[in-house]
């Protein structure tokens, strides 16, 4: 009962500004080609839900899209996951690999695009590296983070118990720095979708990208709400895995138990 309360602020103001919405394009304030009334936006989410099995099989084009995301999510995050602990643990990999990353980082990811469609041609690798370059500094930034946020006198106890190394950084570094990383993961996975998209901007023939950018060559703007949501509703499902991983991984986290309980 209290969780239904707590979303009835919410509810009401969705209600609202749908009606305030469906008023303005029913008066005309806003031209309908510009923004469409929920009402018109309805009937394109039908058409494409009702399509998704259907003669024109939107279920094919989000399908690609989703393969496009995780395989990027995962090539990004576990190459950042990689270097990121390199990154903290030897001197040498800092100094070298810092300058390029921090460079890389503060280039507009965007225009990697094109490059990637003229390297790689049209198919789904360069709209998986896209999905995997976005979403690869978040976790990088957040891994080495973690790693380097270990007390003192966490590695003394651990060198006093003749620990190794290799026993401090699995035993004490990579339990301290799982809620850092899983704070990544989920920055990283929005970018994913953000990135996939991106890719199919660049070169695509099929997925959702091309099935909005589709839609807005053609002025069907209802239409392109319709697959905006589709995408939307794909980002908010792989988000709660994340979260649902991360309840069960890190379990012992104060971060996790304040957002999950």
């Amino acid at each position: 009962m209290r969780k239904v309360m707590g979303a009835l602020p919410f509810v009401i103001s969705l209600v609202a500004l749908g009606g305030l919405w469906e008023l303005i394009s029913y008066r005309e304030i806003v031209n309908r080609l510009i923004l469409p009334a929920p009402s018109e936006i309805g009937k394109a989410i039908w058409f494409v839900f009702t399509n998704f099995l259907g003669p024109i099989n939107y279920w094919e084009d989000t399908w690609i899209t989703v393969q496009e995301i995780i395989l990027g999510f995962l090539l990004g995050v576990g190459a950042a996951v990689v270097l990121g602990s390199l990154i903290a643990e030897f001197v040498i990999v800092r100094r070298i690999a810092v300058p390029y990353t921090v460079a890389l980082n503060a280039t507009p990811k965007i225009a990697f695009a094109p490059l990637f469609i003229v390297w790689f041609g049209f198919g789904a690798t360069p709209k998986v590296l896209m999905a995997a370059f976005i979403c690869f500094f978040p976790v990088l930034i957040n891994t080495v983070s973690g790693l380097a946020a270990v007390e003192a006198e966490e590695i003394e106890l651990m060198a006093s118990l003749r620990a190794s190394r290799w026993q401090t950084f699995r035993r004490l570094k990579v339990y301290h720095a799982l809620p850092y990383v899983f704070a990544g993961l989920r920055t990283a996975m929005a970018f994913a979708v953000v990135g996939a998209v991106i890719g199919e901007f660049a070169g695509a023939q099929e997925g959702l990208g091309f099935q909005i950018e589709f839609a807005a060559a053609r002025l069907e703007t209802a239409r392109l709400f319709a697959f905006l949501l589709v995408l939307s509703v794909v980002a908010y499902v792989l988000y709660y895995v994340i979260e649902v991983l991360e309840k069960r991984i890190v379990f012992w986290s104060g971060e996790t138990r304040i957002r999950t309980g």
